[in-house]
Formats: structure tokens, sequence, C-alpha cells
């Protein structure tokens, strides 16, 4: 008995999805390690996984897309803070980021902390396709400026004050614009210590120019 002309379209495009997500699923196979950069795997990376997972870092924290959010997305952290400021943090996070939501002091040894910085900037350099995605900012005349956004989203309120809000670590920077050029603003944000040598605040180098340009713009603004 011949097969009815919808059940024959039913077998053949189950077939060619079959063969397309096979197609697919070797070809994420076969990239993986390019795209995880195989080849940086050694044991410090073993061994951060390891602390990772022993003092249960996922119940706070989302990583590669797995875990809480009630902390920061930690997958791209090490592409704005430096080894420097995570190995501070790491020992003494009230110190740090005095935030409203603080991390326990977990009194890790100095080598748990290298490698969790190994693991963590392993991670950072896995490709995943842009993601976690930037916080969007609501498009409004009454939307805060984006240089206001970057310095709420990159925790500097943790440290300064503006307008009576923030950490006391830092200076108060309400009318930092009053006394700070702007050149002398991006100058602090890429290398806090050509000021300060004794400065503990974190190096924002590695945020993109723009970003950088318009914190500046914000903060010169502020008079």
């Amino acid at each position: 008995m011949k097969l009815s002309h919808a059940k024959a379209i039913f077998i053949w495009g189950t077939v060619l999805s079959s063969v397309i997500f096979l197609a697919l699923t070797y070809d994420s196979q076969r990239s993986f390690s390019k795209r995880t950069h195989e080849e940086k795997l050694d044991e410090h990376v073993a061994a951060g996984k390891w602390v990772w997972q022993k003092y249960n870092c996922n119940d706070c924290h989302t990583i590669l897309g797995i875990g809480g959010y009630y902390a920061p997305d930690v997958t791209k952290v090490m592409s704005y803070r430096d080894a420097d400021w995570v190995r501070r943090f790491l020992k003494d996070p009230p110190a740090v980021w005095p935030a409203e939501r603080k991390m326990p002091v977990l009194n890790l040894k100095d080598q748990e902390i290298e490698d969790v910085i190994a693991f963590l900037t392993w991670v950072n350099g896995i490709d995943t396709n842009n993601w976690p995605p930037k916080p969007l900012a609501v498009a409004s005349a009454a939307a805060p400026n984006p240089g206001e956004e970057i310095f709420k989203t990159q925790g500097c309120s943790a440290c300064h004050t503006v307008g009576g809000i923030g950490g006391k670590i830092g200076p108060d920077l309400t009318h930092v614009g009053s006394r700070r050029s702007k050149e002398w603003i991006e100058e602090q944000l890429i290398n806090p210590k050509s000021h300060d040598p004794n400065s503990i605040m974190p190096s924002f180098a590695k945020l993109p120019e723009k970003d950088r340009e318009e914190l500046a713009d914000y903060l010169s603004g502020l008079k």
C-alpha cells in the first residue's frame, strides 16, 4: 500500500531534520576545543574549578549560564577586573566591595585564590557568542545617562558616594567635576596609581574605550 502524501512528507521531514541535527552536533563537537581554548587547560585551571565547587560558588554566582542570580555573573569578570583586584577581593570581600549584598569571607588559602583566578581567566577566554549580554538601559527621557549606568554596573558606588549614596572607601564624587578634568578622570580609570602610587582602586583599563569615555563624561559633569 502506498504511503499517503502527508505521511511521506512527515518521514522525509524527520530524516532531513535528523541529518541537519547530526551535522550541527558534529560541527559543535569539532569546534569545542578551539572555542574553549582547550590548550590552555592546565592543573591550575582544574584546581580552580574544584575550589569553585568546594565553596558552592554557584549558589550565588552564575558562570557559563549555570548558577544563582543573587550575585554578579562572573563568566566574563576577568574582562573588567584585573588579577590583583580579584586577589584582594577574594581575601577580604567586604573590605574591597562593601555592598549591601556581602560576599562571605571564605578564608581561602593563597594557592586556592591563584587557582580560582586561573579558572576565571580560562572561562573568560571561552567563545560564548557574546553571552552574557550587557544590561539593557531603558530608553526614555528620564533614563540615566550611559555613564551613570556604567557607574552602577561596575559597582563604583561600593567605594564612592554620589549625592549621599554609596561607600566611604574612596573619595566622595558628588562634585568631582569641579576639581578634576575629564582627562584626569580618564587617566585615573586606566591607571589609578599614576596619581597615587598607594591607590587601592582597581584599574578599568579593560573596559571598552567607549564605556570609559562615557563614565568620564558622567563623572566630569558632576559639579
